[in-house]
């Protein structure tokens, strides 16, 4: 095991050197490309939107921008498994009742299946079995 002053000797030596110069500071950044999401491709959004959650999609995905939210409501395949369950906390901030309407109606017709709580009352099981 080498002593502590070789050590010392050693670290001391890399730096200490007169004339040395001191390494060059990175170059300027260049400025990064922005990318506008809203340009995204359709099926890319719709990608997007299929590994993201009904209620997610309803609440948020869905709105951010004219194209993102045409996305969400023109896709039934988007719609044809509809989970919502796991939100139960959300029950007396957002009309959930509501939510579910709409990813069922944003099915057009096309829902083979719904998973939810707080989401539907027996109204909404006949509007269900209406689509």
């Amino acid at each position: 095991m080498p002593s502590s002053s070789s050590s010392r000797r050693r670290r001391g030596s890399r730096g200490g050197r007169r004339g040395h110069n001191p390494p060059m500071p990175p170059p300027p950044a260049e400025e990064e490309e922005t990318r506008d999401w809203a340009e995204l491709p359709l099926d890319a959004i719709s990608a997007i939107l299929h590994k993201l959650d009904h209620v997610d999609i309803l609440m948020g995905a869905g709105q951010v921008c004219r194209s993102w939210r045409g996305a969400a409501r023109d896709e039934p395949e988007l719609w044809r498994r509809i989970d919502m369950l796991g939100h139960a906390e959300l029950f007396n901030e957002v009309n959930l009742h509501g939510m579910a309407q709409a990813a069922v109606r944003r099915s057009a017709g096309r829902c083979e299946a719904f998973w939810g709580e707080y989401a539907g009352d027996h109204d909404f099981l006949l509007y269900l079995g209406d689509q």
